[in-house]
């Protein structure tokens, strides 16, 4: 056959030769993410961090998810889904013709395998499930979860919930390891729009398109995504000026202001519900007396901390951030009182002052700045501060258990769904203790304030639950259990032409890249 016939195909009809054009193949895109930490697992039962999430997200997916750039709630692996009224169980319809990357199908009795999973193996994740009673398949496309106490706002704990593959998990369970981790550590089995290609430690995790996604992909949407490790943000920085960097990580305000005046870069502005501060360990020494913590609360610099990020944030009112409630905007900001400082730790004992600890996480600026302006701070009242920085593996092993734990350190808080009561919860409650492998780093263990945190989800008028969420928001802040810093806004360094969102509701550093686009 020559050449010209190659180009043409037999159409069987009325035998007549006609032209078939080849299928219009959209040119590859790779997104490239900096990070200065990689994830310690990939079993998304158990990456419940900022940088476990950036894998999870785009890997796996849950029943439902957020709207990108919103608290609002659409369906993924649940095409629609139904609460009752009294707020104790919820229905989900799945979606037909999903497969997981093993290729097994999506099914009820599946999700009801891998939400028990989540349970069983009980790490961070399994915090958005304290409360589920029951989970069982009623159909074989549709699941019903039922709670132990009525929880009004159980809905948006859903997108955090990934679903996996029940046959993987059945496949390389083992005796000593029934879910699966050891296999799940280093490999993946969702159904997103990325499947694991390849994982150099320490270096990079690289997606790859998934070829069976049920969703469509843009002609601008990556089908590659190479999640690298770059521990020093300076060169990360000239890896993106340069071309070979796509979007960051976890940066300062110094790189998004110096990315403003890169003619090859952009600073992504995202919403943003999110809050830095200083948790203070309150199991031991001066930092038991809450006069000693209202006390260095009160002397830290909050204008110098603002001032450090050259337009980029706003002064914290308290443990919620600002953007949950206009009641919160317009609430008296944290400020300076150097003089009711120094009044409190006489009247508590410690006129001569005393020395502390601070931890903070090495490699970025504004960790390191804050515990620099924290020396300087405290210095005025006469507490010495031992500043102590190290990588993150090093700092959440350190706050493992309070023995351990550092007086003072430092902590990015974002909301992780749209309820503000799980916001406090997330910091405040005892089951989130950093002794229990939660970002409760104050280590208050209180039944009482557990008891009216809990108490907000089954308040089911929304005004309401803001009323009360208000209320014991300011009960949290009374108690000066940390320095409430700043509120940074989700400024973040980006090449130009990109388009899309972080997602502040994960950690404020994760990126869904089947949501982004390139321009060109």
């Amino acid at each position: 056959m020559n050449k010209a016939l190659r180009k043409i195909g037999l159409l069987g009809v009325a035998g007549l030769l006609v032209s078939i054009a080849p299928p219009v193949q959209a040119a590859p895109i790779t997104a490239t993410y900096s990070n200065i930490a990689e994830t310690a697992t990939l079993d998304p039962a158990i990456a419940f961090s900022s940088d476990g999430f950036v894998f999870v997200r785009n890997v796996y997916e849950g029943l439902l998810e957020y709207k990108p750039g919103t608290m609002t709630l659409q369906g993924v692996l649940a095409k629609s889904w139904k609460a009752s009224a009294d707020g104790l169980s919820f229905t989900f319809d799945l979606r037909p013709g999903v497969k997981f990357h093993d290729g097994s199908p999506l099914n009820a009795d599946g999700v009801v395998t891998a939400l028990k999973r989540i349970q069983a193996v009980n790490q961070g994740p399994a915090t958005m499930m304290t409360n589920v009673s029951d989970i069982v398949a009623t159909s074989s496309s549709q699941v019903k979860i039922t709670v132990k106490t009525k929880d009004f706002t159980f809905l948006g704990k859903l997108p955090k919930l990934p679903i996996v593959s029940a046959a993987a998990i059945e496949k390389n369970k083992t005796a000593d390891d029934p879910w699966a981790k050891t296999w799940f550590a280093t490999n993946e089995a969702g159904s997103g729009p990325y499947v694991l290609d390849n994982w150099a430690r320490n270096q990079a995790i690289t997606l790859a398109k998934n070829p069976t996604y049920w969703r469509a992909f843009g002609a601008k949407t990556p089908t590659k995504v190479v999640l690298r490790v770059d521990p020093d943000i300076t060169t990360a920085m000239q890896l993106l000026s340069s071309g070979q960097v796509d979007f960051m990580g976890a940066v300062g305000p110094d790189d998004s202001a110096a990315a403003a005046k890169n003619k090859n870069l952009q600073v992504l502005v995202s919403p943003s519900y999110y809050i830095q501060f200083m948790p203070m360990n309150v199991t031991r020494g001066p930092l038991k007396d809450v006069r000693v913590r209202k006390a260095i609360s009160l002397a830290f610099d909050y204008k110098g901390m603002i001032d450090f990020y050259k337009g980029y944030a706003e002064a914290a009112s308290g443990p919620l951030p600002n953007a949950f409630s206009p009641v919160l905007a317009k609430s008296p900001k944290m400020a300076q009182n150097i003089t009711a400082a120094k009044k409190l730790l006489a009247d508590a004992g410690y006129k001569k002052g005393f020395t502390m600890t601070y931890l903070g996480l090495k490699g970025l600026s504004y960790e390191e700045f804050a515990g620099t302006l924290l020396q300087a701070s405290l210095k005025k009242i006469g507490i010495t501060v031992e500043q102590t920085l190290v990588p993150w593996p090093q700092m959440a092993e350190a706050y493992k258990n309070q023995d351990t734990a550092y007086d003072i350190s430092f902590l990015n808080m974002s909301a992780f769904t749209n309820d503000a009561g799980n916001f406090l919860g997330q910091s405040y409650s005892s089951a989130s203790s950093g002794n229990k492998g939660g970002y409760n780093w104050s280590f208050i263990e209180e039944p009482a304030l557990d008891k009216k945190i809990a108490g907000l989800s089954q308040i089911k008028d929304d005004a309401a639950r803001m009323k009360a969420t208000l209320a014991v928001n300011s009960t949290i802040k009374d108690k000066y259990l940390a320095i409430y810093v700043a509120e940074p806004q989700l400024a973040q360094p980006v090449r130009k032409g990109w388009t899309g969102v972080y997602d502040s509701l994960d950690a404020n550093y994760t990126v869904r890249f089947f949501y982004t686009s390139k321009k060109s």
